[in-house]
């Protein structure tokens, strides 16, 4: 989720990547209820046709199709594609600026355990919301000016947080990597790749779950920054 972003080329993808969600709100007033729910059914829905066929050549007719809404259902939600796109990358980004937030919030106060926090996060969303991250890096081209800039934004402020734990924990001490000549703005680029590419390949299913999958994230860039190695309580 930041500035340097995957090519959309190679539409023929495979289509066994699962759309995770973390848990969402359940004070929902009921009323309410069936509504949002449609709502999310026709994003979660999009989002795996946005993947596997590219946002041009997906219609609004197919994703109806797909979702089984009628058309004033979808646009009693959506004023258009444009709209739905914007709504899923902005709902996906949100979420993940929020679930960085919260692991700062709750981490120990030191860089290193901060740090960890992040990088814990940033692989754990992009384990289970994969196609909302990989879609999220590559139809953004498609919005207008106006709203492809809130989505920069928005995967600069991810960006930012690394950036910000990097260089507090230079100026503390606790990580060496200034003293070999690398940059902190390289380094959270690095570690975003790092994380953010992992929902390419990764596979639910596989010899790693999502947690373990965190944990051998967290320990790279534990060395790759030369960090304490104190904190092993996410073990």
């Amino acid at each position: 989720m930041h500035e340097r972003l995957y090519t959309s080329a190679g539409r023929s993808r495979s289509t066994n990547v699962h759309v995770l969600r973390y848990s969402r709100s359940v004070s929902t007033p009921r009323s309410d209820r069936r509504q949002t729910d449609t709502a999310q059914r026709v994003r979660d829905m999009a989002t795996q046709l946005f993947f596997t066929h590219g946002y041009s050549a997906t219609s609004v007719r197919q994703i109806m199709q797909a979702c089984h809404v009628t058309g004033g259902s979808f646009y009693n939600h959506f004023d258009s594609k444009e709209d739905l796109l914007y709504a899923i990358l902005m709902g996906s980004l949100n979420d993940s600026v929020a679930s960085l937030h919260h692991a700062l919030a709750t981490a120990d106060d030191d860089a290193t355990s901060q740090l960890r926090a992040l990088v814990r996060t940033i692989s754990t969303f992009h384990s289970e919301r994969q196609l909302e991250g990989l879609v999220s890096q590559t139809e953004w081209r498609h919005l207008p000016a106006e709203r492809a800039a809130d989505v920069l934004e928005q995967q600069k402020r991810i960006r930012r947080l690394f950036e910000s734990c990097l260089q507090r924990g230079i100026e503390d001490g606790d990580f060496t990597l200034a003293a070999a000549g690398v940059d902190p703005d390289i380094t959270a680029k690095s570690i975003l790749d790092l994380c953010i590419n992992a929902g390419k390949w990764f596979r639910p299913e596989g010899r790693l779950d999502s947690a373990a999958l965190a944990r051998q994230h967290v320990e790279l860039v534990t060395q790759m920054v030369g960090a304490r190695r104190e904190e092993r309580d996410d073990r």
